[in-house]
């Protein structure tokens, strides 16, 4: 039952009168931002037995909450979002069928979460709020190189969402895109990891690395199960782990691209290295 201290702490988030019968609030989430590897992690997460993962994947309740946007924003509403929490019968059913065919045990989730890219852009005051609703959250950022992400970011949404070649998007739409307000913080890597940070209790925010992904992901993924407080064990890495999931095309970004980048993001690659040592 959410309390009045908790209730007076919520502006954007609206809460029932009675709060009694609303399911739990979720333990963590996976905040991107876009193309930091969030797909990949969602999918080898969502089959551990002690693990539930919202479906479908992206929720976008907390980034549109102020935006209003209509094609992400559908409720304000805290038994809205939470819905999203609990399986139906005949998924719980498929699941422990699975999970006891592929490891032998019933589906038992220990920790219930959500993967939205777009959270990891989410201004302090809405990170206030998911911290007044659980103060025990844990919170999964996930840093890549700024300019891959980038150019990996407008793939998808000039090239492979519009099924178009590179040769027909031009050099203005890349222009306004890569400086785009939202697309210049989702480079922000470390202020993202301070505003969530800031709210949470430490060591309750865990930085992965988008190459751990390709270079150790048995390894990245077990670090990712101990963080969650799940068994983080050897029957839980499926075979698929090595391969990409949500691939946007081999297209290599032109050297214009790639200059206008690194001027744009000099100072986020400063900032990454000064404070988590990564360069690329």
């Amino acid at each position: 039952m959410i309390g009045e201290e908790t209730k007076s702490a919520l502006r954007w988030v609206k809460v029932p009168t009675d709060a009694r019968r609303l399911p739990r609030f979720p333990d963590f989430m996976i905040i991107g931002p876009q193309r930091t590897g969030t797909t990949w992690l969602h999918a080898h997460l969502r089959n551990h037995p002690q693990v539930f993962l919202s479906e479908p994947k992206e929720l976008y309740f907390f980034s549109s909450l102020k935006t209003r946007d209509p094609k992400r924003f559908v409720s304000d509403e805290l038994g809205f979002y939470l819905r999203f929490f609990r399986d139906p019968l005949w998924r719980r059913a498929v699941k422990t069928g699975r999970a006891l065919w592929k490891y032998g045990e019933l589906y038992r989730p220990l920790v219930r979460g959500e993967a939205t890219a777009s959270y990891a852009a989410l201004e302090p005051d809405i990170i206030a709020e998911i911290a007044a609703l659980n103060p025990q959250l844990k919170a999964i950022l996930m840093i890549r190189n700024p300019i891959d992400r980038a150019w990996s970011h407008a793939k998808k949404d000039l090239l492979r969402n519009r099924n178009r070649p590179l040769e027909d998007v031009s050099e203005a739409e890349f222009r306004a895109f890569f400086t785009d307000d939202y697309q210049l913080r989702c480079a922000h890597y470390v202020d993202q990891y301070d505003q969530w940070a800031a709210y949470l209790r430490p060591d309750h925010v865990l930085v992965g690395a988008f190459d751990d992904i390709a270079n150790r992901p048995e390894a990245f993924l077990l670090d990712v199960m101990r963080f969650l407080g799940v068994r983080a064990e050897q029957k839980y890495l499926d075979p698929s782990l090595r391969e990409a999931v949500n691939p946007t095309g081999s297209e290599r970004i032109p050297q214009q691209y790639r200059a206008l980048l690194e001027e744009l993001l000099s100072d986020d690659l400063r900032r990454l290295k000064e404070r988590f040592g990564m360069s690329w």
